[in-house]
């Protein structure tokens, strides 16, 4: 039962959602589409596997009888990590996300949530939201919040294809119109929206605001909002390093046409496959994947190959992200260059020197 899980997604029609998905070569369905939520366990909206044994099993279910086999050893029967792709053909609300501390405490002991955006496509001009707009007076931000005064308060951030938008817990952001991402998150469906633009439904409603739970969580700190990755290019494979933090790495990887080794001995991995297409080899069989699909590797499937000319990102959980950090100075690259290009590396709170 450990093979590569092509992954059968829960998609969902929100009032910014679009057809850019299918524009960039998704096999999905007709109609609008917001987001598709390519690895969730979320109850009711959990991701099925779409070939092999498994073919029609939720992960959840999977998960759940199979547990370490498929997790690892560290995480049980409780998946980490959610992954979507997101079709912003308009703005998204201007939300919020909790810390797994006050998460725990007033949303009955779940997950908090902290993200990462990949930028896969991009109208020129676009934008997201991270962070204020002016320092961190926090008595102005709360009585401008409390007031519905939006206006100027939010600081937005030109983006284009290839970037990558670090999101920790407590950063108010939002996504603007004319983008598609890759979101790689925390496992939480915790959102505190703090304006939607005064939008309706088909019937007429607007969605609820959470202005009292998004005050307690918000951050008034400005943090570095976009990063490049750093890359290493070998002989068979290109690898940029695009984040390390405590709750998820991710690393892109370019095929060039030739077959690239892996390896699962002990730790789940996931690719999202961004363009292209690719075969996942496997005991002498194959799983075809192409653009904007995902597949979930077992941590203990084993060894495994990726054939053709590909772009994707590789979503993994490490046992130690000191090791990570380490391997990537190994490469020769300086702690600034690091710190500077790599998402997440500055909150990890380490000793970020060459002896880490």
């Amino acid at each position: 039962m450990l093979y590569p899980y092509k992954m059968m997604p829960v998609y969902k029609d929100y009032l910014w959602g679009g057809d850019n998905l299918r524009r960039l070569g998704k096999p999905a369905p007709e109609g609008r589409i917001a987001e598709s939520w390519e690895l969730s366990v979320i109850a009711g909206n959990e991701s099925k596997i779409a070939n092999g044994q498994l073919k029609g099993q939720t992960l959840s279910k999977v998960i759940k009888k199979y547990g370490k086999k498929v997790l690892g050893e560290r995480f049980g029967t409780g998946l980490p990590v959610m992954l979507k792709f997101i079709d912003a053909n308009d703005k998204l609300s201007i939300q919020v996300h909790p810390d797994n501390e006050y998460a725990a405490e007033y949303e009955r002991g779940k997950n908090g949530k902290t993200e990462m955006w990949y930028i896969i496509d991009a109208k020129p001009g676009a934008s997201v939201i991270h962070g204020f707009s002016q320092g961190n007076d926090k008595s102005r931000i709360r009585d401008s919040i409390l007031k519905c005064k939006h206006n100027g308060l939010y600081r937005k951030v030109m983006v284009k294809k290839g970037d990558v938008v670090f999101v920790p817990a407590g950063t108010v952001h939002s996504l603007n119109d004319g983008l598609v991402v890759a979101e790689i998150q925390q496992h939480s469906d915790l959102t505190y929206r703090l304006y939607d633009y005064d939008r309706t439904d088909a019937a007429g409603r607007k969605r609820p605001l959470h202005i009292s739970k998004a005050l307690d969580v918000l951050d008034f700190n400005k943090r570095k909002a976009l990063f490049n990755g750093l890359t290493v290019c070998y002989d068979k494979v290109k690898i940029k390093y695009l984040a390390i933090c405590e709750h998820f790495c991710v690393r892109q990887i370019e095929g060039r046409g030739i077959p690239v080794d892996f390896i699962a001995d002990g730790s789940f991995s996931a690719f999202m496959f961004i363009n292209g297409e690719a075969e996942i080899i496997y005991d002498s069989k194959k799983v075809h994947v192409g653009a904007l699909e995902t597949v979930f590797i077992p941590a203990y499937m084993g060894r495994y190959k990726i054939d053709g000319v590909f772009s994707a990102c590789q979503i993994f959980v490490p046992n130690s992200v000191k090791e990570v950090y380490s391997s990537i100075m190994k490469e020769g690259f300086s702690i600034s260059e690091i710190v500077n290009s790599i998402a997440g590396v500055e909150n990890l709170g380490l000793p970020l020197t060459t002896a880490v």
